[in-house]
C-alpha cells in the first residue's frame, strides 16, 4: 500500500480557551486523513477550535469533508470548530459549496 504525504503543514496555538491550527499548502485526498486526525486531536484539548486558512493555497472535497466531519465531532464534544481567514482560494471554494456559512464564527 502506498502512503501518500500530505501537501499541507500546520501549527498549533494553544490559549487558555481555544486553540488555533494554522493550516498552509494544499489540502487534498493525499492529506485530508491526516488533516482530520490533527483536528480530532486538537478537539480533546480545547473545548473551542479555530483553524486558520489564510496560508491555504487549495482545497478539494475531501479537505472540506476533513472539516465537517471534525465540526460535527467537536459539537458532539460540547465545542466548536470553526474556520477563520480563510485564504481568496479557499473562500471561493468553501463559498461555491456552501459551507463557508457553516463552518464560519458565528456572527459573521
Amino acid at each position: 500500500m502506498t502512503s501518500f504525504q500530505p501537501s499541507w503543514q500546520h501549527q498549533v496555538r494553544v490559549d487558555q480557551d481555544h486553540s488555533t491550527v494554522l493550516l498552509s499548502g494544499e489540502i487534498d485526498m493525499n492529506g485530508a486523513g491526516q488533516l482530520l486526525d490533527l483536528l480530532d486531536r486538537t478537539i480533546q484539548t480545547t473545548r473551542r477550535v479555530d483553524v486558520d486558512m489564510a496560508a491555504v493555497q487549495f482545497i478539494d472535497s475531501t479537505g472540506i469533508n476533513a472539516l465537517i466531519t471534525a465540526r460535527r465531532a467537536a459539537a458532539a464534544a460540547g465545542g466548536q470548530l470553526v474556520v477563520t481567514n480563510p485564504s481568496r482560494n479557499a473562500h471561493r471554494v468553501l463559498g461555491i459549496t456552501g459551507i463557508l456559512e457553516v463552518l464560519s464564527p458565528p456572527g459573521t
